[in-house]
């Protein structure tokens, strides 16, 4: 369901090496992407990537989720899914304007966008608006990057539509939500349903948890390999608290690697 609304929105761009970012003029700032095709070719990586993205929204008591769901090059648009909280539409439907930033290829990066616009396909919510002029994207290739894949996180769960397990393991991670690889989704998981009595066990504790999907995509046309992303929901205090200090661990570890 994902892939198919998504492709309402996405266009081919080229490839681009990463060391495209680097190609810097003697007058760019190192810590700005300004030229449009970079900015298309590196937003374009993060919409196939589909890494969750932290919102924040002036005068909002708290950040909110979303993820990048397609780049129209033609039309100079970006496109949004809908917030996460849900209070968080409501916020930016009275500004139209927010900060989004993310981590792509383990580095920080943040950008401005205003004049949103809401817009609905097949009953589902999406945000649009013209592509930033800049992004703050600094020390490119210093920056730590932390394989989660390499943890064997294990991913347990129950479908609430299908009533089906679903089990795999996690290749991303962060506060509000991860990204699950699954070997074969019998479950039938799709863009929006929600994953019940969801387990996830790092550091001797076991976090339990509810699962928002906001994305499924194949990795392969030959396996039955899935990835599936989404957000946390009905998280315990506990939970977030040691959520968080995990997180912070492997970023430390990360950046000691960087340093030696």
């Amino acid at each position: 369901m994902f892939d198919k609304f998504k492709s309402l929105f996405t266009k081919k761009v080229a490839d681009n090496t990463p060391e495209d970012y680097d190609d810097l003029s003697p007058f760019e700032n190192p810590n700005f992407i300004t030229s449009p095709d970079k900015i298309i070719n590196l937003l374009s990586e993060i919409e196939q990537s589909s890494p969750l993205c932290t919102v924040q929204i002036d005068g909002a008591p708290q950040e909110y989720n979303s993820s990048i769901l397609g780049i129209k090059t033609e039309k100079n648009l970006i496109i949004l899914d809908e917030l996460i909280p849900k209070e968080g539409n409501a916020a930016l439907q009275a500004t139209r304007s927010l900060k989004l930033s993310t981590f792509h290829k383990g580095i920080h990066l943040s950008f401005n966008l205003s004049d949103i616009e809401m817009g609905h396909s097949r009953g589902i919510s999406y945000y649009k608006t013209n592509l930033p002029d800049r992004i703050f994207y600094p020390q490119r290739r210093r920056a730590p990057r932390i394989e989660i894949s390499s943890i064997d996180i294990a991913f347990t769960g129950v479908s609430e539509r299908t009533g089906i397990s679903v089990s795999g393991y996690l290749f991303d991670l962060s506060r509000g939500g991860a990204g699950i690889d699954l070997p074969v989704n019998r479950a039938r998981v799709q863009r929006g349903d929600i994953i019940k009595n969801c387990q996830i066990s790092f550091e001797d504790y076991l976090m339990d948890f509810d699962f928002s999907v906001r994305f499924v995509k194949p990795t392969s046309p030959s396996l039955p390999k899935v990835q599936l992303g989404g957000f946390f929901e009905n998280l315990s205090s506990k939970s977030q608290a040691k959520l968080s200090y995990f997180i912070t661990s492997l970023e430390r570890v990360e950046i000691r690697k960087q340093k030696n």
